[in-house]
């Protein structure tokens, strides 16, 4: 009755429903997804291949119906051979126009193919943006810089915070602050006038499955969009050796802050500004120190009437601020 109603449809679905191409699984996948429900209708698992960010191979298993495994068999011979930027293009007409046509009362099958695809893709960036990550800690840490610890550091010295209290991390880059804020069980808004850096603050916190804990921003730290006195804290990690003009982000984040509140901020120290530069020459760059040391931030809150207490740790020095 299948075979039929496929035939009588399309000869091309009939032929990718009787021989369906790339039908099987990968060991070790870079990238897998499972889209639908078994108990329910039609489900279908995708694995992929990648190599130098090209979907090499596609491998699947459908349980469901003809149009579910037509259309699957369809967008794995679309993927195989596509970069991933290319391959988020892929869309369900694409695989109804392959098809030449699919009747209306199936055509929701050809979502389950391409939302397979797209969510295998996205499992391989997350994994592959995280190994990348595991990778450049280790390279920072083994020249005794450890900046996770560091952060878990940062996110302790707000523990006589409520679970409530609103922090706020300014110039957040990838986010580790913010992950380390939010895995002490405290949500979090995070902002950058980097949109890339977002974009990779964001994949960290959906890997480490914080990201309905963190809200993240692009926003301008000189001039921020929050009214007054709207955070419980505000902190910042490595960004003021950035900046051009200190004086008016650490404005901003003293305006922002409550009263009674909570102020920290670290950058780097000599051992850390040797292993940043280390790292960066083996990468051909170089690592360009400006903006304001911790000492001279030390000094502007001193001038401002508040009295930091300075910490160092293995490559930072971090000084917290009552508000």
């Amino acid at each position: 009755m299948m075979e039929q109603a496929a035939s009588d449809s399309n000869p091309k679905i009939l032929d990718h429903f009787l021989n369906p191409r790339n039908v099987g699984e990968i060991e070790n996948a870079d990238g897998y997804a499972k889209i639908g429900d078994p108990s329910c209708g039609d489900f279908i698992k995708v694995w992929l291949r990648i190599e130098n960010e090209t979907i090499v191979d596609f491998k699947y298993k459908v349980f469901g119906c003809w149009g579910a495994i037509s259309t699957t068999s369809v967008v794995s011979e679309l993927a195989i051979g596509k970069s991933i930027r290319e391959a988020t293009k892929i869309t369900d007409d694409d695989v109804i126009n392959e098809l030449g046509g699919i009747p209306e009362q199936k055509q929701h099958c050809s979502l389950l193919g391409v939302q397979g695809l797209r969510a295998a893709m996205a499992d391989y960036i997350l994994k592959d943006n995280h190994r990348k990550y595991v990778a450049r800690m280790e390279q920072y840490r083994v020249k005794g810089y450890d900046i996770p610890a560091i952060r878990e550091k940062m996110a302790h010295l707000l523990s006589n915070l409520s679970k409530s209290a609103k922090v706020l991390d300014v110039g957040c880059g990838k986010g580790h602050l913010a992950l380390a804020i939010a895995r002490s069980g405290r949500n979090c808004t995070a902002i950058d006038i980097a949109d890339e850096e977002i974009y990779y603050a964001r994949l960290n916190s959906i890997f480490f499955d914080v990201d309905d804990q963190i809200d993240l921003e692009i926003q301008d730290a000189r001039q921020l969009k929050f009214e007054s006195q709207s955070f419980d804290a505000v902190v910042s990690a490595t960004l003021f050796h950035h900046l051009i003009h200190p004086q008016l982000v650490l404005n901003e984040m003293l305006r922002v802050c409550k009263s009674p509140g909570k102020i920290i901020i670290s950058d780097l120290n000599e051992q850390g500004q040797q292993a940043v530069a280390a790292v960066h020459r083996e990468e051909g760059r170089e690592h360009v120190m400006g903006g304001w040391s911790i000492e001279e931030i030390k000094s502007w809150f001193e001038n401002k009437g508040k009295h930091p207490t300075v910490f160092e740790e293995g490559g930072e020095m971090i000084i917290s601020v009552d508000v």
